[in-house]
């Protein structure tokens, strides 16, 4: 039976493994408050009655969000091709270990897991990035 699968995904430190140990009830989750811990994605299964119901894939984080940004930018082809394009990342970076948690957070995204991007609410954010057209709909 194929179960829904979310990978977690954020920056380092930002209560990624807590809310999958949390969610999980498993204490097993390392969990640390330096950055770094997680360097494999990780499934974890979300029971209710002893029944999976869907499962929740604790992942690395961006370590070089920038550079993979960058990577995928200068490879865009629209909307229709980005799921090929962070394929071909992932094939294009398959050996580089400076990308290592780039590709365990991409790779279960690019099998098809949704997405739950996780951010530390209790501290200021970098400001976020507009397009024109945004910035005209919010005034």
């Amino acid at each position: 039976m194929n179960r829904p699968r979310f990978a977690i995904v954020g920056h380092p430190n930002k209560g990624k493994s807590s809310i999958v140990a949390t969610l999980a009830e498993d204490d097993a989750v390392a969990i640390s408050p330096h950055p770094g811990t997680t360097t494999q994605a990780r499934t974890y299964p979300m029971r209710l009655d002893g029944q999976v119901l869907y499962e929740l894939v604790d992942t690395p984080g961006f370590q070089r969000a920038r550079e993979t940004l960058a990577w995928l930018e200068a490879h865009d082809r629209g909307a229709g091709a980005r799921a090929a394009v962070v394929a071909q990342f992932l094939q294009a970076h398959a050996d580089d270990p400076r990308f290592h948690d780039e590709r365990e957070l991409l790779t279960p995204i690019v099998d098809g897991a949704g997405i739950l991007y996780v951010v530390d609410g209790s501290r200021p954010y970098p400001s976020l990035r507009y397009s024109p057209l945004n910035e005209a709909d919010l005034r």
